[in-house]
């Protein structure tokens, strides 16, 4: 009991410094933070799903550009030979 009275100061002054040093999160701090993460996902970030749509529609138009292209140097082709 004698040391409890000798370092009572000592330990409320941890206690204290750690609770103004925001060291322990709390429960509204962290609904926060989730809210905050959330949005920036949100807005940062699409879904898998979008992202395989988006991908498979952007390969579909660069082949329809490679055909594209194919056609126009067989044109220039053909019109080189026939001169």
């Amino acid at each position: 009991m004698e040391h409890l009275f000798e370092y009572a100061p000592f330990a409320l002054f941890v206690i204290n410094l750690l609770l103004c040093l925001r060291i322990f999160a709390r429960v509204e701090d962290m609904n926060n933070l989730k809210a905050e993460l959330m949005t920036y996902g949100m807005e940062h970030f699409v879904t898998k799903d979008t992202y395989s749509d988006n991908h498979k529609a952007l390969q579909d138009q660069m082949l329809q550009i490679h055909s594209d292209i194919s056609d126009v140097k067989n044109l220039l082709i053909n019109s080189i030979n026939r001169v």
